[in-house]
């Protein structure tokens, strides 16, 4: 087994049992058999590339995330929040601005 295998079994184990999934219920999601999830997750199978698509949707992830060792994915992670940190706060001063600009032009009788 190579090291990509082991990574790609480790990671859809991780996932997996991360979001509570049973195989039988991500093999449902991904319309592949148990015994193939079984399979992958033991690193006796690889997934193809459209089954890497199919698994990574159903784990709410990109598929790249399969392939990501726990370093780079701690890395990822922290990017990840750091940017949806960013969204959430733009999106505040955003509608602090709207509203602070609509009270300015009522009190100033423009609308």
């Amino acid at each position: 087994m190579s090291a990509l295998q082991k990574l790609v079994a480790a990671n859809l184990k991780h996932f997996r049992t991360r979001l509570g999934f049973t195989q039988k219920h991500l093999a449902e999601l991904t319309h592949l058999s148990l015994s193939t999830i079984r399979e992958m997750e033991a690193g006796k199978r690889f997934p193809t590339a459209e089954s890497l698509e199919h698994l990574a949707f159903a784990l709410g992830l990109k598929p790249y995330k399969l392939l990501y060792d726990k370093e780079r994915m701690e890395i990822y992670d922290k990017f990840d929040r750091i940017a949806n940190y960013y969204c959430e706060l733009n999106q505040k001063i955003n509608n602090a601005l709207d509203e602070t600009t609509h009270k300015y032009l009522k009190a100033s009788g423009v609308i």
